[in-house]
């Protein structure tokens, strides 16, 4: 008798050995975005090619990420012609269900809001805001700010902290800013001192 048990116990054993484990989201390359936005994961994530890419912020980044986005938000208080939003994940792209990206900041003109707010949006974003961190190469982000004009972006800003400036991109240029970023079409009137943006970090080290 017990060594029938012992037997069947083996056998238990060996069956649960053979039960295929499920692959980490992280290690797979064909997550589509209905999939992503169905699970609860423990940072932001985008999808290049069905595969996940953690956003993970460092504190400059964060402070200036806040910052921007309360300048924005402050005037669509007194300006009420759309909404600003941190960290959503827009699915750019119709035709290509693995593939979604998420912009630091975004701006959606008020007319051009989904009606569904629970899901991930079908559209290009008004204004799309990326900063650039340390270990980022410029080149990749370059390339995310070309994605979210061909997709319909009107204004892309570009932070860059190491040289303390703002790369605008449209459809037709790009240019640095150092004095004032503004964005007539989009935000009448607004205005932000570049210099406020990096007021909390570091000054740049003197040579």
């Amino acid at each position: 008798m017990a060594n029938a048990l012992k037997s069947a116990k083996v056998k238990t054993s060996k069956k649960k050995k053979d039960v295929p484990q499920p692959v980490p989201i992280e290690k797979r390359s064909d997550v589509t975005v209905d999939e992503l936005e169905r699970l609860s994961l423990p940072y932001p994530a985008e999808l290049y090619n069905g595969k996940v890419m953690y956003k993970m912020a460092n504190l400059a980044h964060g402070i200036i990420q806040s910052l921007i986005g309360a300048r924005i938000s402050i005037y669509l208080e007194k300006n009420r012609i759309g909404y600003a939003m941190s960290e959503t994940n827009f699915r750019l792209w119709q035709d290509r269900p693995r593939e979604s990206r998420i912009p630091d900041i975004a701006f959606i003109k008020k007319e051009r809001l989904p009606e569904d707010l629970y899901r991930f949006p079908a559209l290009a974003p008004d204004l799309a805001v990326e900063i650039i961190s340390p270990d980022d190469s410029f080149f990749k982000v370059m390339e995310k700010v070309d994605e979210y004009l061909s997709a319909g972006t009107q204004l892309v800003w570009l932070v860059i902290p190491n040289t303390r400036e703002v790369l605008v991109c449209t459809a037709e240029r790009k240019y640095s800013v150092r004095d004032s970023l503004t964005a007539p079409g989009l935000l009448p009137g607004f205005e932000l001192p570049v210099d406020e943006i990096f007021e909390a970090l570091p000054a740049p080290a003197k040579f």
